[in-house]
């Protein structure tokens, strides 16, 4: 029987990458504008960018560390209309 041969398949993390246990505990919190949690950021954007030079990555960034929005409050996060408790998208 004939081994199979082996398939690469490239890829490139674009986006967020998972924020060490550490940061995310002091972002539930609510510090996430403290300007003690900068540290937290710092280390780690620094241990992204590390390990994506450590894998060869074609594609270097922050892995969005510092975001601590989602996809559906980005856009509008900061506005000085937007309610204190957010507000409603409706889906349908």
């Amino acid at each position: 029987m004939a081994k199979p041969a082996s398939l690469t398949i490239p890829t490139e993390p674009i986006g967020s990458i998972p924020r060490p246990v550490d940061l995310i505990d002091r972002v539930v919190r609510g510090d996430s504008e403290d300007p003690d949690i900068a540290p937290l950021y710092e280390d780690a954007i620094r241990d992204t960018i590390e390990l994506f030079e450590a894998t060869g990555s074609p594609v270097v960034t922050d892995g969005e560390q510092r975001k601590h929005h989602n996809f559906a409050t980005y856009c509008v996060h900061g506005l000085p209309n937007m309610a204190p408790d957010g507000f409603q998208i409706p889906f349908s």
